[in-house]
């Protein structure tokens, strides 16, 4: 028995928790970037992710480290499951 890969395209938040992704997180302010796991991301307190969150487009209600404020995000999965 081995571990199955999600194969499809990863379009919203819960595919890439599935999928177990590696998200890369882009601040749209000061363009830094940041990866963490899918299902960290979907935990997350403070922010109002669903399910239906999708993919490689501007997202509201993160923090980001470099700009030291509420920011919008670029989420984009990655192909494989590294951090």
């Amino acid at each position: 028995m081995g571990f199955r890969r999600y194969k499809e395209r990863i379009d919203n938040l819960e595919q890439a928790v599935w999928a177990g992704a590696v998200l890369d997180i882009t601040c749209q302010r000061c363009k830094r970037t940041s990866s963490n796991w899918a299902w960290l991301v979907y935990n997350r307190r403070g922010t109002k992710l669903t399910n239906e969150t999708p993919m490689r487009t501007p997202v509201a209600g993160f923090y980001c480290k470099g700009c030291r404020r509420k920011v919008t995000v670029i989420m984009v999965p990655r192909q494989t499951g590294d951090l």
